[in-house]
C-alpha cells in the first residue's frame, strides 16, 4: 500500500526536479535561441544552437511528464482533506499540461531552421508563448486550489499556503495581462516583481512535503 508519506516525497522531489529542468529549458536554453529584442537574428541563433534546442525540447517533455505525475500525487495526498477540491486541482493541472504540450508542439516546428524562414520561426515561438500564457492562467487557478487544500491540511504552516495563494493569483494576473497587453512595460515590470512569489509558492510546498509531508506523527 502506498502511504501518504510516499505520495508526499514523490510530489516534493518531482516539483524540485521540475524546477531544475524548467530552469535549464527556459532560463538558459530558450533565451539563447529566441531574443525578442533581436528578432532578425532568431533563425541564425537557432541554427547555431540547434543541439541545445533539441535538449531544451527533451527537457520540456520531461516537465510535461512530471506535471502529469504531480497532478496525480497531489490529488492522492490531499484527497482526505477535501476530495472534490483535490480532484478539481488535479484536473486543472492536467488540462494546463495539455495546453502546455500543445504550445510546445509549435517549438518542434523549428527543428529545421535552415529550411524555414525567419518569420515562420518567430511566429512559432510567439504561438508557443501565447498558448503557454493561456495555460499558465489555468495553472494559477490550480495553485489557488492547492493553497486552499494546504489551508485545510493542519500540519502545513500558514505562511506556505499564503505563498501558494499569492503565487496562484500572481500567475493569473501576469499571464492575463500578457495576453491582453502585449509588449507592455507594465507587464514586464509586474512579472519581475512577482517572479519570486510565483517561484516560491510551489517550491515551499515541495520542500515541506519532502521534509515532513505524510509523517505519521503529524497526522495523529
Amino acid at each position: 500500500m502506498i502511504t501518504n508519506r510516499i505520495f508526499a516525497k514523490i510530489t516534493g522531489y518531482s516539483l524540485l526536479l521540475m524546477a531544475i529542468i524548467a530552469g535549464f529549458a527556459f532560463g538558459f536554453a530558450f533565451p539563447k535561441v529566441f531574443n525578442p529584442g533581436q528578432l532578425d537574428l532568431v533563425q541564425s541563433n537557432l541554427a547555431g544552437n540547434l543541439q541545445l534546442y533539441k535538449w531544451m525540447l527533451f527537457a520540456i517533455l520531461l516537465v510535461l511528464l512530471l506535471d502529469v505525475l504531480v497532478s496525480w500525487t497531489l490529488y492522492r495526498y490531499f484527497k482526505n482533506d477535501n476530495k472534490k477540491i483535490a480532484l478539481l486541482s488535479g484536473i486543472l493541472r492536467i488540462v494546463y499540461t495539455l495546453i502546455f504540450g500543445i504550445g510546445a508542439f509549435y517549438l518542434t516546428k523549428n527543428l529545421n531552421p535552415t529550411e524555414t524562414s525567419n518569420e515562420i520561426i518567430i511566429n512559432n515561438f510567439q504561438s508557443f508563448q501565447s498558448i503557454w500564457s493561456a495555460g499558465l492562467i489555468l495553472f494559477g487557478i490550480h495553485l489557488i486550489s492547492v493553497g486552499i487544500l494546504m489551508k485545510l491540511h493542519p500540519p502545513i504552516p500558514k505562511i506556505l499556503w499564503y505563498l501558494a495563494l499569492i503565487a496562484g493569483i500572481s500567475y493569473v494576473v501576469v499571464h492575463f495581462l500578457k495576453l491582453t497587453l502585449t509588449q507592455s512595460e507594465l507587464v514586464s515590470n509586474l512579472e519581475m516583481i512577482l517572479a519570486l512569489p510565483m517561484a516560491i509558492g510551489e517550491l515551499g510546498l515541495a520542500v515541506w512535503l519532502i521534509w515532513k509531508g505524510g509523517k505519521a506523527k503529524l497526522l495523529s
